[in-house]
Formats: structure tokens, sequence, C-alpha cells
């Protein structure tokens, strides 16, 4: 064999390795934390567009739409007419939710009130509605 036509030694090998394995692990917490931080957005913006809908049905409709909430069971949907409107919004196990049922009214007006929303890393989001104009925000506290 001439020189220079070696290949690897072992522990080349295991070091190109071990290199790599931490690169991966990097990359793999970075990447599952954005996921965690994507869901939490999600969930918020789901609880958004259910209260946006609330508002908009009760205008067309001319009725009371209810934005109803089971703290417990992380879950959420809408009532109109004393009936369950549309489907119910399951949140991922690892957020919470607090707040009361907020009542939109044919007027464009509601009840008014706060949804909070957050996870066991932190993350926290109100969702206010203003109870003149039924119109709710998202807040990072």
């Amino acid at each position: 064999m001439q020189a220079g036509n070696r290949g690897f030694t072992l522990l080349e090998l295991i070091v190109v390795i071990f290199i790599t394995g931490i690169a991966f692990s990097i990359v793999f917490l970075a990447v599952s934390r954005e996921y965690e931080k994507a869901v939490f957005k999600d969930a918020s913006k789901k609880i958004f567009i259910t209260l946006k809908h609330a508002r908009e049905t009760s205008l067309m409709e001319r009725t009371p739409v209810t934005f109803m909430l089971d703290k417990e069971n992380r879950a959420f949907w809408l009532e109109k007419n004393g009936s369950k409107y549309g489907r119910t919004h399951q949140l991922p196990e690892n957020i919470k939710i607090s707040g009361e049922s907020i009542m939109f009214f044919p007027k464009g007006n509601a009840s008014g009130g706060a949804i909070i929303i957050n996870d066991e890393k932190g993350r926290k989001h109100s969702i206010e509605v203003d109870p003149i104009l039924g119109t709710p925000k998202i807040k990072g506290i």
C-alpha cells in the first residue's frame, strides 16, 4: 500500500459520528421548541377565529351566539338557539384554557370577557372580547 491511500481510522470515524450526533441533537431541540411554539400559536388562533366567527354569525343570522368553554376537557364550541353550532375543538394536553362563556348579540356587541391560554413552558395569551364592539383581540402576556 502506498502512503495516502490508507482510509479512515476507527478513532476518526468515532469522532465524526460524535460530532454529527451533537449537530443532530442541537437541530432536533431547536425544531421541537419551534414546533411547541407553533402548536401554542395555532391553539390561540383557533380560539380567536372561533370568536370572530361567533360574532359574524350573530350579526348575519340576527340571533345570539355563545362561545362555550369546557376548562377541564380543554374544549370550546359555539351554541346558537340553545344547541351546539359547528364542531367542538379540543386543545392539546399541554395547553390550559380559562375564562367564561361569551355571548355575541345580533347588534354586534357582546357580553365581553377574556379567554386565557397558557402552557407548561410559561407561554401565555389573552384573547379579550370588547363588550361594545364585540371584537376579539389577542394579547401576548
